[in-house]
């Protein structure tokens, strides 16, 4: 088993002919295209998708592997996947050569032997160099093609990097040196889960809501820090998913999701110094500008600036670039309960909600506070994780409610103050 490490991208027709050229000045070796095929499989009723696992069959030159990979995790923004990958002597799929590990419990393995079948085929052509960068070697491979599932295809145009030796955070300060061709954006789908969406007939993704926070019981202030940054980065993403299929709401949910992000600089401000994060949100604040009109996915987020705010970000949680920047009395906060700072600063929030929404406000009052409420939303979010989800949540929609209007302000406004509080709450606590 390897653990694979990688970025994707998604590019323009353009960005894929431009970046042969500038690839090859980064002492690149290699630079051979192949053409690949991959049948992936499941079970009728998705088995492996529900448990976010791949399994293919790839041919190239009369050569077949079977890969499977696992649903991993993120860091930084950057893909970590457990990968086992098994020689074939033909593209007959054979799971009895997997190691039975690599199964989640209750799976049965002899049920899945007879049930797999191929669903959705992806054929391409890979062009790939292998660079030395730093202390890293690094892959980068360009694939065009088509995905191709029940009678519907789908091209394929994207960039991969892949880590075959060294450190994560190389993939993204080389990831930089790219971002000067226009017409790279950050993927946020593999080409298995783009296969699903293709076979089920599934045109568009949804916007989809913010979600609490969840972070390990026993996490630190500066887990809890990472933790809401990587949250920020997977919403941000998946609006932007959004936005490209056309969804209404979309440029809005990515204008929150920057919203989010800055408010997360804010809410751990008393800890980071603001010099710490300056550039970045010398940043959000140029894009948040662009976004204040209404704007067509492809003409922002494929702009060289929208990718390198991104991958600067993802580099910053990933170095923990705040550190240098933290004094000795911030390091002692940061290695504190995230549990107990997250309880603090709860009880901030409704103080501070407490001194907006006291007694009633005209319309125009109500709508000077919206920022306000906005910002004091996104920190209940993140900041309520420790507490079941059937307390947490009503309490934040009452809030959000007030913050859409669905209904009389006044009233809502009296519903949400007189709400019990679902966190430990106490005087020394304020």
């Amino acid at each position: 088993m390897t653990v694979e490490i990688e970025l994707k991208f998604v590019a323009t027709s353009k960005a894929v002919a431009d970046l042969p050229e500038v690839i090859s000045r980064l002492s690149a070796e290699g630079g051979e295209v192949q053409q690949l095929s991959n049948t992936y499989y499941d079970t009728a009723d998705g088995i492996l998708r529900h448990h976010r696992i791949g399994l293919r069959v790839r041919g190239c030159n009369n050569a077949w592997e079977m890969t499977l990979k696992s649903a991993g995790n993120t860091v930084g923004g950057v893909a970590h996947r457990a990968e086992h990958n098994i020689p074939l002597s033909s593209d007959r799929l054979d799971i009895s050569l997997l190691p039975a590990d690599v199964w989640p419990a209750g799976v049965d393995i002899s049920s899945l032997v007879t049930s797999l079948q191929p669903l959705f085929t992806t054929d391409f052509k890979r062009q790939s160099w292998l660079i030395k960068f730093q202390q890293s070697q690094i892959e980068i491979a360009l694939d065009r093609g088509l995905i191709t599932a029940d009678g519907s295809s789908e091209a394929i145009s994207e960039l991969e990097m892949e880590l075959k030796q060294g450190n994560a955070a190389d993939i993204l300060t080389l990831a930089q040196q790219l971002t000067g061709v226009k017409g790279l954006r950050l993927g946020s789908q593999s080409k298995a889960a783009r296969g699903y969406r293709l076979l089920n007939d599934d045109a568009t993704i949804a916007v989809t809501p913010m979600d609490v926070l969840v972070v390990p019981e026993r996490a630190t202030v500066e887990q809890g820090f990472e933790a809401a940054l990587e949250w920020a980065l997977a919403y941000w993403q998946r609006n932007e998913a959004c936005w490209f299929d056309g969804e209404s709401q979309a440029q809005a949910a990515v204008t929150h999701s920057l919203t989010a992000i800055r408010q997360i600089l804010a809410l751990f401000g008393g800890i980071i110094p603001r010099k710490a994060t300056a550039p970045l949100r010398e940043r959000l604040t140029e894009l948040e500008q662009q976004l204040e009109t209404v704007q067509q996915a492809e003409a922002v987020c494929y702009q060289p600036g929208y990718l390198q705010l991104k991958l600067a970000l993802m580099a910053w949680v990933m170095n923990k670039g705040w550190r240098i920047f933290v004094d000795d009395k911030g390091k002692q906060k940061l290695a504190g309960s995230f549990k107990r700072f997250a309880d603090i600063m709860l009880s901030r929030c409704k103080s501070e909600l407490k001194e907006a929404f006291n007694k009633p406000l005209t319309n125009d009052g109500y709508n000077d506070q919206q920022p306000r409420l906005e910002r004091q939303i996104i920190n209940f979010y993140l900041l309520s994780g420790a507490y079941d989800k059937e307390q947490s949540l009503p309490y934040i929609e009452v809030w959000q409610k007030l913050f859409d209007a669905e209904g009389d302000r006044d009233t809502l406004r009296r519903s949400a103050m007189e709400q019990p509080l679902f966190w430990l709450n106490s005087s020394q606590h304020v």
